[in-house]
């Protein structure tokens, strides 16, 4: 097992006088700690001399992070999951506005939903990670959370709060609605808190909403160039993923003008038109993106299963991968699960109808993913 670790309290006074208490997880106990024992261990210790900087310039951030941070985060490929961040509906999600100005807020036409069975449904899907053997970490937002431009909207959709990738967090900004910009405040401030460090928050002109983008495995990464994301913020994004040995695919997606078209025109995230349940194969909705990504699924050689057109709004592709070869699906889209099962492929199914009737979040939307499990770790003694 990893060693215990000891959660240290401190605090910060502000100039304003505002006190905040804090925590820091250390992960060596005050109680009975020896350093002149730990420095005997250290390579770039030697008596008498100055440390030996140059090995600590030669230390990857990645093989150090759990014993620094906490925990060896990252959920790149769709190896097992073992730890997510959501947050559960509250009032936030079902305002008259939303209703009103329907198109703006890329709401429904129908009006809100009915918060208690919007509870019910995201907690029955909670539960079903939970007995997956799924760590699940719980966000109460504030209620009401108010913007910059506005109430904050869809403070459930937590692929929104950034993508975790082999060590570090890279935190969006947002593009789809102005409606959502401050969301990434209250989720930066609870990734510090489970002390998952932050490499970058896109900034500048760049926007991007890598979070609900999707793994072809743990070296390939799927985001489109769309309302979600700008040539900027795929510049930044393409620049940490290839420092830490990832490739970035960029596809495109096409948008809308003076109507979403009760959602049909266009598409916003990857994860509305691929999903990867297993290794090399695809569910895919190929109207909502390139060709050009067609055809390089088709020349390496994937199994692509096509998703109907009369079963998209069931989000069959806005699901969760377990593990290879286990999915966790909205309930319905039955020609899509016919097709999953025939692979070989295990189907969780959840009903999520509450949220998708209204646009709130499908089940990939709702999901942070904070670890799975990465070739050659599966020893790891976190996994223990």
């Amino acid at each position: 097992m990893a060693n215990a670790r000891e959660t240290v309290p401190f605090r910060l006074k502000t100039a304003d006088g505002v006190t905040v208490e804090l925590t820091y997880s250390s992960p060596r106990p005050a109680t009975g700690h020896d350093e002149a024992a730990v420095l005997a261990e250290l390579p770039w210790f030697e008596p008498g001399k100055p440390l030996h900087n140059w090995m600590l310039h030669e230390t990857d951030f990645y093989d150090e992070v759990d014993q620094i941070w906490g925990r060896r985060w990252g959920a790149e490929g769709i190896g097992r999951l073992r730890e997510v961040l959501v947050s559960r509906p509250t009032e936030n999600e079902i305002r008259p506005e939303y209703a009103r100005e329907w198109q703006y807020y890329y709401s429904s036409s129908a009006g809100n939903a009915d918060l208690g069975r919007l509870q019910a449904q995201f907690d029955e899907y909670y539960d079903l990670l939970e007995r997956n053997g799924v760590r699940v970490n719980y966000i109460e937002p504030p209620v009401p959370a108010i913007g910059a431009y506005g109430y904050l909207k869809n403070l459930v959709t937590l692929a929104g709060g950034g993508l975790v990738v082999h060590g570090g967090a890279i935190v969006h900004r947002m593009g789809l609605g102005s409606w959502q910009r401050g969301r990434e405040v209250i989720w930066s401030k609870v990734l510090t808190a489970l002390q998952v460090p932050i490499y970058l928050t896109i900034h500048g002109t760049g926007v991007g909403e890598p979070g609900a983008g999707r793994w072809l495995d743990s070296k390939t990464f799927v985001f489109n160039e769309s309302v979600v994301a700008n040539e900027e913020g795929l510049r930044q994004l393409e620049f940490v993923l290839n420092g830490l040995g990832i490739e970035l695919i960029t596809t495109h997606s096409p948008g809308w003008v003076e109507s979403i078209g009760d959602g049909n025109i266009g598409t916003s995230h990857a994860d509305m038109f691929l999903m990867v349940p297993d290794h090399r194969v695809a569910v895919l909705a190929p109207h909502l993106v390139d060709y050009g990504f067609v055809r390089r699924l088709m020349r390496d050689d994937w199994q692509v299963i096509e998703v109907p057109l009369d079963e998209y709004w069931g989000l069959a592709v806005n699901a969760v991968t377990l593990e290879p070869g286990k999915v966790i699906m909205n309930a319905g889209s039955p020609t899509v699960v016919d097709r999953l099962e025939k692979a070989g492929i295990e189907v969780l199914q959840v009903d999520f109808s509450e949220s998708h009737r209204f646009a709130i979040a499908g089940l990939h939307c709702a999901t942070l993913e904070l670890m799975r499990d990465q070739p050659g770790e599966v020893g790891n003694p976190l996994h223990a």
